[in-house]
Order: structure tokens, then sequence, then C-alpha cells
């Protein structure tokens, strides 16, 4: 239930720019390891980093791909926010396997 708050006051700030420019931005990695499901409908990873521009306003989120077994070899992209919709408690995205594939990648 706290993730799901926190999500959503996570999702508040991105839609206007008024409310934008007052966000508390805080609580925004406190969304780590909330599913990213695929346009398939299956889990294809979860959230391991917000990325912030220079106003601290979320643009995207380093997602842990599951492509391991036992999560050995998984890798880490970086998806744009506009990319990731809010659904069912997870967030949701339209990419295929081939679109994510394509993604960058992030080495922390």
């Amino acid at each position: 239930m706290l993730k799901s708050l926190i999500v959503a006051a996570f999702t508040l700030p991105l839609a206007s720019v008024a409310i934008a420019q007052t966000a508390n931005v805080s609580g925004y990695t406190d969304i780590d390891d909330i599913d990213v499901i695929g346009s398939d409908g299956g889990k294809i990873g979860e959230v391991e980093t917000v990325l912030v521009d220079d106003a601290g306003m979320p643009v995207a989120v380093v997602v842990e791909i599951n492509d391991g077994f036992l999560d050995l070899g998984d890798s880490d992209v970086i998806m744009q926010m506009d990319t990731l919709t809010w659904k069912d408690g997870r967030y949701a995205t339209t990419m295929t396997s081939d679109d994510i594939s394509g993604l960058p990648m992030w080495d922390d």
C-alpha cells in the first residue's frame, strides 16, 4: 500500500508544470523494486534507480531486466518515463523485446 501511495505521488508531479515546480521529489527513490510489465503482460524486470534532470524531476528509470538464471547476468537498461504507465500497482510499457534490447545500458 505504501509503495502504491509513493508511486502515485511520483506520477502526480508529471501531470502539470505548475505542480512539478513545487513538487517534493524526496520520495522518488522509494519506487525501487517495483515491477515493470512488458507488452505481452509478462514481467520484464523491476525499477532499480530513478534518474532525474537538473531540476530534480524524474526523466527515466533504470530497470533491471530479468534475463539471467537466478539473477546472474541480469542487465540494467535506461527507460524514459514517457515509455511507462502506472497500472495495477506496477509500471507497464508497450515496448517490445526488440525495443528493450535497443535501450541504453546502465553501468553503476
